[in-house]
């Protein structure tokens, strides 16, 4: 008779195993996802791409996704949300970075090829609806601006090759990154309409009604894709409710809410922890400001890591401005700011 040894948490610690195992190769872990530097490249003034081969604990993604890249500087571990721009048959992990915040400008200035990083698995949710059924298979508009072009790369190559349905993109920039890339999509495939628009912050674009109808006249028909900065977001939400196509809209942001300073202070509580303070801004950054750790991740309403349950009370969506006052409903603390006492099960 013969038996399978495998690991036991009970034997011996993780971390302990893991720290082991990288003495003799980095990239060896008993669950970690680490991946290794290959390439650092600049796509734009302000963007770089970051090239990865990782270990054989990541699985697979779908275009759109991203995952959380976590970097130690100066002995303190920083995580940051990162797009995935490559395509999940390619062997390779492509990330589109922007020069902005720790660790960003690290990946950019500090980190070399060969360095080795942990990663996630990836997440989010902003992926094309229905892709394996015959109505999923229908035209796109697809809105972006600035460093939210780098999800929308990949869900553009997966509309153009699955089906002949056109596919829209208008891409707001004032460096345009990928415009080479997105330029060759556009010679191979007829039905992809490119429309990149270069602004400047002494000549800004905006993006209006007369705009949207310009260049794409029949977005009633299509499901629309927008990553955009918060301006760019709520414009086109606006303009979706204004004309009843909510349904058919999807949206991101990877840019950091900013705090409403009109907003009236509300008391926010903790129940589990029984504590209590004052809700400035977004739930997040009120309760780290009253001294409590909530678990994060992005801070920017993107990975869910914040997500809780609210008891009472209501909440404004900051990135949406959408009152939330229904009870026991998952939230997400980063987003959320209360506009009412709020309860929170944690």
């Amino acid at each position: 008779m013969s038996a399978q040894l495998s690991y036991q948490p009970h034997w011996i610690r993780e971390d302990f195993v893991d720290f082991i195992l990288a003495k003799v190769n980095p990239m060896w872990t008993l669950r970690r996802i680490m991946a290794k530097i290959e390439a650092i490249e600049p796509i734009a003034d302000e963007m770089i791409k970051v090239t990865l081969s990782s270990n054989n604990k990541f699985t697979t993604y779908q275009p759109g996704q991203f995952v959380m890249v976590t970097v130690r500087i100066d002995g303190v571990q920083h995580q940051r949300a990162y797009s995935l721009v490559s395509s999940p048959s390619h062997d390779k992990l492509v990330l589109g970075i922007k020069k902005q915040g720790r660790v960003s400008n690290y990946l950019a200035n500090s980190a070399r090829a060969g360095d080795v990083i942990e990663i996630t698995q990836a997440m989010g949710e902003f992926t094309l609806k229905d892709f394996d059924t015959e109505e999923g298979k229908q035209p796109i508009l697809l809105v972006s601006a600035g460093s939210g072009i780098t999800p929308i790369i990949p869900i553009a190559k997966q509309a153009l090759a699955r089906s002949n349905q056109p596919v829209t993109l208008i891409y707001y920039s004032r460096d345009p990154a990928f415009r080479t890339e997105l330029e060759t999509l556009a010679a191979e495939y007829v039905h992809f309409n490119l429309h990149i628009i270069v602004d400047s912050a002494e000549q800004p674009a905006y993006f209006d009604e007369e705009t949207l109808d310009r260049l794409c006249a029949d977005a009633a028909q299509r499901q629309t894709y927008v990553c955009a900065a918060p301006g760019l977001m709520k414009a086109t939400r606006q303009i979706w409710a204004k004309r009843g196509w909510l349904d058919r809209l999807t949206q991101e942001s990877f840019l950091p809410v900013t705090m409403d300073v009109d907003a009236q202070i509300q008391p926010v509580n903790f129940r589990r922890s029984m504590q209590e303070f004052e809700g400035r801004g977004n739930l997040l950054a009120s309760a780290e400001a009253a001294g409590l750790k909530p678990s994060f991740g992005c801070r920017m309403g993107i990975c869910n890591t914040c997500v809780c349950t609210k008891i009472s009370g209501a909440v404004k969506n900051q990135l949406t401005g959408e009152i939330d006052n229904q009870n026991n409903v998952q939230i997400k603390l980063c987003v959320s700011e209360a506009v009412s006492p709020v309860e929170i099960d944690l």
